[in-house]
């Protein structure tokens, strides 16, 4: 197997976890857009504000899994597929702090709820932004450890290329 089809064969490896998790959110935000459409109109108070915000934040979710499964790039050389790999990792870091800001902003209107004159509706998002914000950082936990995972078999890439006299080789194993 030459050099390029070694990094073609992770990077597809890779681009299939990211569709895979796009897909699996993309799910999640459809069930949740039908769900809480029909569940806000047939409910009142911080039931239907519930159903109301999970429908609204879902609304944004399958904005990014569609955007998230269909640009997903092909880099070329190695050093490409390590800053792509770099890059996935530490944007599924970033998303899980954000995760848990938006648990704590669900938990901070739930508060805030006990001295509005909206308590129900404040009450009732705070409750969905609390089981939006947990589900996405299962989610991203989840998609981190599995690009973590297979971001160690660059490591044994890396380990394939040499420096001789001649230039720069890769020693391949089968």
């Amino acid at each position: 197997m030459s050099g390029d089809s070694v990094l073609q064969t992770f990077n597809a490896e890779r681009i299939s976890i990211q569709q895979t998790g796009m897909q699996v959110l993309g799910s999640w935000s459809l069930a949740n857009i039908i769900i809480g459409g029909i569940n806000s109109t047939q409910t009142r108070g911080e039931s239907s504000a519930f159903w109301q915000m999970n429908a609204g934040w879902n609304i944004v979710n399958a904005s990014i899994a569609g955007f998230g499964y269909f640009t997903q790039s092909m880099p070329t050389t190695l050093s490409g597929t390590i800053a792509e790999q770099h890059s996935i990792e530490t944007l599924l870091a970033v998303n899980a702090g954000l995760d848990l800001a938006y648990i704590v902003g669900g938990f901070y209107l739930r508060e805030k709820a006990k001295t509005s004159d909206q308590e129900t509706r404040l009450r009732g998002f705070g409750n969905a932004i609390i089981l939006q914000g947990a589900f996405l950082l299962l989610f991203d936990a989840a998609l981190y450890a599995a690009n973590a995972h297979h971001g160690k078999q660059l490591q044994s890439i890396i380990q394939t290329i040499s420096l001789t006299s001649n230039g720069i080789g890769l020693n391949i194993s089968f």
